[in-house]
Order: structure tokens, then sequence, then C-alpha cells
């Protein structure tokens, strides 16, 4: 049986309607005098919330229609930091979670651990702005930023980083890919740099990476 239109607004707006009661607790930015962040904190709530909404009413769609096959027709994913795991039988706030839309699908075998080494091509930005309309860059793999060039086999040039020295929702991500999975990952700022800001990216920032798993490899061992 196929989800109601009425089902899936409903399931939208109780994703936007936690998330609302999620961001109330400190919004401070008097800190951010630049108008290119003005709003910022909300902003990026309302922006998480409905990349989630999207995320969930597509899960919702494929169960409905495929049942435990549902992954194999669906390109989003939604994953809940370990870190805020610890009780399983706790209700879940949205921004305990990361959500995930697939670009290419590996065909590796086998996941990382959170005590492995990865090599992994990204680009990281921020939410869309006005100077910025696909999101401000603020980190990639390689020597240059285009999606052309980081991802491009013949010059990508693969980043090698420790699961454990990420920002939780950037691990919480790698732990689910699979060598060759390309995705484009959502964080929240509670599961990125917080409430501080960190170099050029501002407080209460949503962090977007295009990320690609090339090899990982356990602790003690090289990274393939």
């Amino acid at each position: 049986m196929k989800p109601t239109a009425t089902l899936l607004r409903r399931i939208m707006y109780s994703c936007l309607a936690l998330l609302a009661a999620a961001a109330l607790v400190s919004c401070e930015e008097t800190e951010l005098t630049n108008t290119e962040y003005d709003d910022w904190c909300n902003r990026n709530n309302t922006y998480f919330a409905q990349r989630m909404a999207e995320a969930r009413t597509a899960v919702a769609q494929a169960k409905a229609a495929y049942g435990d096959d549902w992954e194999a027709h669906c390109d989003w994913r939604m994953y809940r930091s370990a870190a805020k795991a610890t009780d399983p039988a706790a209700p879940a706030a949205i921004t305990d979670s990361i959500c995930c839309k697939v670009i290419d699908r590996g065909t590796g075998t086998g996941y990382p651990y959170s005590t492995d080494s990865v090599r992994v091509n990204y680009v990281g930005r921020l939410m869309p702005s006005a100077s910025y309309v696909n999101g401000f860059v603020f980190d990639h793999s390689g020597l240059y930023s285009s999606d052309e060039y980081v991802f491009n086999p013949n010059l990508s040039t693969p980043a090698r980083i420790l699961v454990s020295s990420t920002v939780d929702g950037f691990a919480t991500a790698v732990q689910h890919m699979r060598i060759g999975d390309r995705w484009k990952v959502y964080i929240p700022w509670q599961l990125g740099y917080g409430a501080t800001a960190k170099n050029s990216i501002p407080a209460y920032s949503t962090l977007v990476f295009d990320l690609q798993l090339k090899g990982f490899a356990r602790a003690g061992n090289a990274t393939k």
C-alpha cells in the first residue's frame, strides 16, 4: 500500500515541528555581524529540517512500496549518531541524526569502524546563501575545490583521515559507506562544530559534504 498524500504531509510537518522544538535551545548569534549570516542559526535549523523531511518522505514511500528491499529503490538514508544512541529506547531528536542522498553506489564490502582510517574525496560546504548559491566551500580534498577535479579518478588526491578525528556527523556517515559510495551528507550543527565558530565556518552551521569513500584500513594497518 502506498502512503497517502496526507500521511506524507504529516511526516514532513512532524519533522519540521520536532526540529523547531530542538532549535529553541540557544540560538544566540550576537557575535555574527556579517549580514551574510543574519539569523544564521534559525536559517540553518530550517534548512536541515527541510532536508530531513525530504529524506523521511522518500524513505517512507520506498518502505511502503518495496518493504525490506527499500534501499535498492531509494536514494535517501538517515542515520542516528552512535554517540546519541546510548539509550535506544529514548526518543531521538531530529538533530541526533544525519541524512544522506546517494549520488553513486559502490560495490565494496564491509564498512569502516570508528577506530579505522579512511581515504576519501570530499567537498565540504555551508548551506546556500546570498553570496554562495551552492554553499561556501570551507574544505576539500586535493588541490582544487571543483567537483570535476575532486572526484575525477585521474586527478583526485584522496585525503587520509582517522574516522575518530572528524566531527560526529562525518564519522557517522562514513561508517555506513562502502568503498565506491558517493553521498551528499547533511549534518546538523549539533553534530558538526556546534555553537562555536571554526575558522571560516560560523557557529550553528549545517555542514554539507559531497563525500566519496575510496578505501579504509583497520587500526594499525596502512590505509588501502
